[in-house]
């Protein structure tokens, strides 16, 4: 006999319903992160039944009305118990920076724990009936991309651990439909903030981290191929700024690459990355696809500046980088199969930023709560 199929039952009188099915059990692995927490938030509004994964230890809160389990990616008897009863699993959990981490360790986490959840997904006593994947624009080496804008067919040729890690789990969840009839969606998040992030960004002391960052990661750096050797980004950047006194107001930066070209970045808002998601359960069209689910378009560093220079009246300053940051993604398939229509361009989430706690709709990051 063939494992049992359950039918899904309501968890109150009048549960969310799409396509005419009700989604039941939900079981979201970094539950605590940036999409995690504001999707469980918004799931059990809903009427969802929703269980989030944290990993041992963890402290950080969780939304009331959210079951929390706390297991580690690494431990596959606690994740059988964790996910068991669930209709629906949604994979958010990963370790993004490589850091310290030794590579083997790296990949044990992002890839055998996929691995792990998969296999926990198909051995229950009611196997899941959908698989949500969440990976990442990195898969297609943003720092040089191939297309403009950047489809979902464009070549996965990621230059760093992480985006590696991604591109292994898309075979790894492929794989477990052809094996297993494990139905998927695959999402290919990009650039998630929250609302109370956006006003640090398009700065000049956030744009200082950012090239530190990458340039201190060296080949562990997704941006490797841009930063990577020579020339020298931090050196450029403060022979343009060495007149500026330390006090200033850290004015917002209007950057360009030597070809003259404006840099840019394709922003998602947290808000926009969960509707995408939330329009992919229960949906036919979103079974055995792969989605590109970011913002509604890229911002300019010229662009977020003056949004930024309108907001705190700090005039912008002109930078000129010796190389160019600048890509976009389409989000045209998610929109005709799924209907995702992103709402929320960065002078939108920059104005979110100030609305009272009570009107939030979504999960800042920070005071508790940490990016997955």
């Amino acid at each position: 006999m063939g494992r049992m199929q359950r039918s899904f039952m309501p968890v109150n009188p009048k549960p969310k319903q799409y396509r005419g099915k009700t989604m039941v059990s939900i079981f979201i692995t970094g539950g605590a992160g940036r999409i995690g927490s504001t999707l469980a938030r918004k799931l059990v509004k809903d009427g969802f039944q929703v269980k989030c994964m944290v990993r041992p230890g963890d402290t950080r809160s969780i939304t009331p009305g959210i079951t929390r389990v706390e297991a580690a990616l690494t431990d596959s008897r606690a994740l059988a118990r964790a996910i068991e009863g669930s209709d629906v699993v949604v994979h958010l959990a990963a370790q993004m920076p490589v850091g310290e981490t030794p590579i083997d360790q790296y990949y044990d986490i992002n890839v055998l724990g996929t691995l792990r959840v998969l296999e926990a997904a198909v051995n229950q006593s009611y196997p899941v009936k959908q698989f949500v994947y969440a990976s990442t624009d990195n898969t297609y080496g943003p720092a040089m991309p191939e297309e403009d804008p950047i489809t979902e067919s464009h070549p996965q040729v990621p230059g760093d651990y992480y985006g590696t890690s991604k591109v292994l789990c898309e075979h790894l969840v492929r794989n477990y439909y052809k094996i297993h009839g494990l139905r998927y969606t695959i999402l290919r998040y990009g650039s998630v903030i929250a609302p109370n992030e956006a006003s640090s960004l398009f700065r000049l002391r956030w744009f200082r981290a950012f090239l530190k960052s990458h340039m201190d990661a060296g080949k562990k750096s997704n941006l490797y191929q841009l930063f990577g050797g020579s020339p020298d980004f931090i050196h450029a950047l403060e022979s343009q700024v060495q007149n500026l006194d330390d006090d200033d107001d850290d004015p917002p930066v209007r950057v360009t690459g030597a070809d003259g070209r404006p840099w840019a970045i394709h922003l998602s808002d947290v808000r926009d990355s969960v509707s995408g998601t939330v329009n992919c359960l229960d949906n036919p069209n979103a079974w055995n696809e792969t989605f590109n689910i970011l913002g509604p378009a890229t911002t300019t560093f010229a662009e977020g500046a003056e949004i930024i220079s309108q907001s705190t009246g700090v005039e912008t300053i002109e930078l000129t980088m010796p190389r160019t940051l600048a890509f976009e993604l389409s989000n045209e398939k998610a929109r005709r199969l799924i209907g995702y229509e992103p709402v929320h361009d960065f002078y939108s989430t920059l104005s979110s930023c100030g609305e009272k706690a009570g009107r939030l709709d979504y999960v800042p990051v920070g005071a508790g709560w940490t990016a997955s």
